[in-house]
C-alpha cells in the first residue's frame, strides 16, 4: 500500500460497474469521517492510475481534502481492460453498497464489450450464467436503428419495456426512474391522498399535481 496523489487518479466509467455515482452515499461517507471512520485503500491499476474499486471514496475524499490530497492506494497490475472490468466487478459486487440488478445489466454490457463470455462475468458476480441470461432478457431494450442500435440497461419501473426499442428520452427518462415497479408508485400517492397526508402548503407540489391530473386524463383516454 502506498499513498497516491488524488489529481493524478483517474475514474474510468467504461470500467465501472455502477451506473453512476451516487452523491447521496458520498455525502454519508463524508458525514462519516468527519465522525472518526476509517476507510479502506483504494485500488488502482499501477500503469494507467485507473481507479478499480473506490469511486465513492475518491469522491468523499476530494469532498474533504481537495485534489492536491494523497490517499492510500493499492496498487494492482492488470493484462487488460477486461481484467481490470473483471475485478472491478467482482469488488463491487462482494462489498459495500449492493449491486442493483440495473448495475448488474450494466456491467453485462461492460462485459459484453470488451468480449468477455457469460461465465466470466458470472462469475465476477457471484452469479450463475443462468442468472445473467435472464438479466439481460428481462433487463435490457435497445435504441437506435440499425446498425448503430445499440443495448442499455433498463430499470424494474418500465419492465414491460425488455428487447423493445427507447427512444432517447426515454433512455434519459430511464435513468431517472427509482426503480421500484410502477405500481408501487400510484398505490404510494393513492395511499397519500386517501390518507390526506398531501400537503397543501406546497405549491411546487400541487402544481405538479395539476400536471398529473392533466397527464392521467391523456393517458387513460387513449388506453
Amino acid at each position: 500500500m502506498k499513498d497516491a496523489k488524488l489529481s493524478e487518479l483517474v475514474l474510468d466509467f467504461d470500467l465501472y460497474p455502477r451506473t453512476q455515482i451516487d452523491s447521496h452515499h458520498v455525502s454519508e461517507m463524508v458525514e462519516a469521517e468527519n465522525a472518526g471512520t476509517e476507510f479502506p485503500p483504494i485500488v488502482i491499476d499501477k500503469k494507467s492510475k485507473r481507479v478499480i474499486d473506490g469511486f465513492h471514496r475518491v469522491k468523499k475524499h476530494l469532498r474533504c481534502h481537495g485534489p492536491d490530497a494523497t490517499i492510500p492506494v493499492v496498487e494492482k497490475t492488470y493484462k487488460n481492460d477486461a481484467a481490470m472490468l473483471l475485478d472491478a466487478i467482482r469488488y463491487n459486487a462482494n462489498h459495500g453498497r449492493n449491486l442493483s440488478s440495473f448495475d448488474r445489466m450494466h456491467s453485462i454490457l461492460l462485459a459484453g464489450k470488451l468480449g468477455l463470455t457469460d461465465k466470466a462475468v458470472a462469475g465476477a458476480l457471484s452469479t450463475t450464467e443462468d442468472r445473467v441470461k435472464v438479466l439481460r432478457l428481462n433487463k435490457s431494450a435497445r435504441v437506435g436503428n440499425g446498425k448503430v442500435s445499440v443495448t442499455v440497461p433498463i430499470k424494474q419501473t418500465i419492465r414491460h419495456m425488455a428487447g423493445k426499442k427507447l427512444t432517447r428520452s426515454q433512455v434519459d427518462a430511464n435513468k431517472k426512474l427509482g426503480g421500484m415497479n410502477q405500481l408501487f408508485y400510484v398505490n404510494q400517492l393513492l395511499t397519500l391522498i386517501e390518507s390526506d397526508l398531501i400537503d397543501k402548503e406546497n405549491q411546487d407540489l400541487l402544481e405538479a399535481l395539476r400536471k398529473l391530473h392533466e397527464r392521467l386524463g391523456e393517458t387513460l383516454a387513449v388506453a
